[in-house]
């Protein structure tokens, strides 16, 4: 199965999308067309069952959303930054699921090589292991509306998709129940 985009068309998405190229961008785009054409997806702006997870908050997230179309605010981009040049894939449609992950490999040189050419040389198996994997989605995962909403005992913050905590009975965000956040309240702000 041929994609309707060529990789030139691909990987200039991407570079608008992510600002400027780079070996992230031009990796990325190889990873996003191995994973579509697995799938049969010929055009990933239409088709709505494709669901990403990036292994890195770098330059391979940013072609995960603009190459393959997977987006977060539609449900179909996940990230668990393990500082890796990876990422999975999970087609709804079939229930298959693959994992692409970049070898340790030679990198350009800095104004030597054409980064882009560089990497468009390579052999896909000198660049990338490629799994079948399973990938424990669960219902909450999927896109779609919020299939559960509960409000927190403790703060009275709205949680959904599942994503609370049920400790005795009551429902706690996961911030409250583990006593733990990513942020530290100094005080409240009141506008006027």
């Amino acid at each position: 199965m041929a994609l309707k985009r060529t990789f030139d068309e691909d990987l200039e998405i991407a570079v608008n999308f992510h600002g400027h190229l780079c070996a992230g961008q031009v990796i990325g785009t190889r990873l996003c067309r191995i994973a579509l054409e697995y799938f049969g997806i010929d055009e990933p702006e239409t088709y709505r069952d494709l669901i990403a997870v990036s292994e890195t908050d770098r330059c391979l997230a940013d072609t995960l959303i603009s190459v393959a179309h997977c987006h977060p605010g539609r449900r179909r981009f996940k990230m668990y930054d393990y500082g890796k040049m990876a990422a999975s894939f999970y087609d709804i449609q079939s229930g298959k699921a693959i994992r692409i992950a970049s070898k340790t490999t030679p990198q350009p040189v800095k104004g030597k090589d054409d980064v882009k050419e560089f990497f468009l040389a390579m052999p896909i198996e000198d660049l990338f292991t490629i799994q079948v994997i399973e990938l424990p989605l669960t219902q909450y995962d999927l896109p779609g509306k919020s299939r559960v909403s509960v409000e927190c005992v403790q703060c009275g913050e709205k949680v959904t998709d599942g994503r609370f905590i049920d400790l005795d009975g009551d429902k706690y965000c996961q911030t409250c129940a583990f006593d733990s956040s990513y942020y530290r309240v100094i005080h409240d702000l009141e506008l006027h």
